[in-house]
């Protein structure tokens, strides 16, 4: 997943190519590490804590009272470190 950039110069058109960012390639990784069905959530920033984290989990789990034991949390320093870690 990434932007698609084009340019035209005197009406004929460049070819398009490809921009990904560290971020782009972190989501990619997490797409594919992840368990089918499973749900992940948007990353959240905290500035207030300095922090950002990001929730995963399995929703065909039966709800009970408390924790999931199929749940996963990540928090970190930035999101594209939260979405590596959850990747992992």
């Amino acid at each position: 997943m990434g932007f698609r950039l084009s340019a035209r110069s005197i009406g004929s058109p460049l070819p398009f190519r490809e921009v990904s960012t560290d971020r782009d390639d972190a989501w990619s990784e997490l797409r594919a590490a992840t368990p089918p069905g499973w749900f992940v959530g948007r990353p959240s920033h905290h500035p207030e804590r300095e922090k950002w984290l990001l929730y995963a989990f399995d929703p065909s789990e039966r709800p009970k009272s408390g924790h999931r034991s199929r749940e996963w949390e990540v928090e970190g320093p930035t999101e594209e470190y939260v979405v590596r870690e959850m990747a992992r």
